[in-house]
């Protein structure tokens, strides 16, 4: 079992010092570190948890202008894509492990 642990600690090690995980938490301090940026993030949000409590045409359309300006900035299109691609990865991982232990558990 040791074995099993050690195997998964160093699939954390490599996933956390690849070039993806680095590009991401870089990606990702420069998103957190422009202001303008978050602040529209969280107009976004709390316009979001006004909508969810009523259909108000005017909200939906100021989120999509947020959207919509939000989109405008290279940093956040660059974070997007590259969480999307960690996303991936980390399904794959996912969906091995799943795969693996469902064939262990096989009778």
């Amino acid at each position: 079992m040791n074995d099993i642990e050690n195997k998964i600690d160093d699939l954390f090690f490599e996933l956390k010092n690849s070039k993806l995980y680095r590009d991401y938490l870089k990606v990702k301090k420069q998103l957190e570190d422009n202001k303008e940026i978050m602040t529209i993030i969280d107009e976004i949000k709390r316009l979001q948890k006004i909508a969810t409590n009523n259909k108000d045409e005017v909200i939906e359309l100021k989120l999509k202008e947020l959207y919509s300006n939000l989109n405008s900035y290279p940093v956040y299109q660059n974070y997007i894509i590259i969480k999307e691609e960690l996303n991936d990865n980390l399904y794959i991982i996912k969906d091995i492990f799943e795969k693996y232990f469902k064939d262990l558990l096989k009778i």
